[in-house]
């Protein structure tokens, strides 16, 4: 008989993730349908289903307390079958448009088109991707799940994931910095100031320092993350240059800068977030 969880959910069940799959499966046939319709590369590539499964991640891990999930190992699994799901719809369109030589399609490459040989390597390369997706995803859903202690902090954590990981995606994709700049972490972490001292108190907590502490801290961490994917050659963005050199001294050196900027961040939170408490307590 299959073991349940206090909520009556089975172990085993992967029903809590049923709508992530859907909404990944829509995207990815979403950007093969507008690109074989002719729309250009430059407007499709919006359609990501990389970011979708990143921020599907965070989501994940969020809620994944509220549908009786306790235990980090239960994790595994849905980060698996998120990765291989999005990987393998990927897959299916790659064969379509190499077998039928769709030449507006990304999926395949020039290559690819009737040749079998080229296309298998191709498709090999995306299975071996599934492993390194689904620990980069199991690590996504991981911090917003390990806060399930601190239940006030986890929406502006998942916010602040949120941002980081957007940003990133549209400076990688060279988009005008003063439009990705819109997009600023910094100015989430003010706002969660505001949020964790309206919603705090009404949560019954007596102090705000160690949830502000947990946002700042968490915030410098989703930065680190995007600074060490920053570190891959390829990518161009703001969080990392590799091109500079010494990349390892200076990862080193942003982990130290970016601790003292966490703890930072996490008083001005607690400053904020005191003022708006004082400000909205009944008198």
């Amino acid at each position: 008989m299959a073991t349940t969880t206090a909520q009556g959910v089975p172990e085993s069940s992967l029903k809590w993730i049923k709508g992530a799959l859907i909404l990944l499966a829509l995207i990815v046939v979403a950007r093969f349908i507008t690109e074989v319709a002719g729309v250009s590369h430059d407007t499709t590539r919006f359609i990501s289903s990389s970011v979708a499964t990143f921020l599907v991640a965070i989501y994940l891990g969020a809620v994944a307390p509220l549908r009786g999930i306790t235990s980090f190992r239960r994790l595994i699994l849905p980060a698996v079958v998120v990765s291989a799901w999005t990987i393998g719809w990927v897959i299916l369109f790659t064969i379509i448009s190499g077998a039928f030589r769709l030449e507006r399609s990304h999926f395949a490459e020039p290559e690819d088109h009737g040749n079998w040989g080229h296309l298998g390597m191709h498709l090999l390369g995306h299975l071996a991707e599934i492993v390194i997706v689904s620990i980069v995803v199991l690590l996504l859903m991981a911090i917003p799940f390990l806060l399930r202690g601190w239940p006030v902090t986890v929406g502006p954590v998942v916010i602040l994931g949120a941002l980081v990981i957007l940003r990133f995606w549209f400076e990688a994709m060279s988009v005008d910095p003063a439009r990705s700049a819109a997009l600023s972490s910094t100015v989430g972490l003010v706002l969660c100031g505001f949020y964790l001292g309206g919603v705090g108190p009404k949560m019954g907590l007596d102090s705000l320092l160690g949830p502000a502490l947990i946002i700042g801290m968490t915030w410098r961490l989703w930065v680190y993350l995007a600074v060490l994917f920053g570190a891959i050659p390829g990518f161009h963005t703001h969080f990392f240059d590799p091109s500079r050199g010494h990349i390892v001294a200076r990862l080193a050196g942003l982990l130290g800068i970016n601790i003292v900027a966490g703890v930072v961040g996490g008083l001005v939170v607690w400053g904020l977030a005191s003022w708006i408490s004082r400000a909205t307590r009944p008198q």
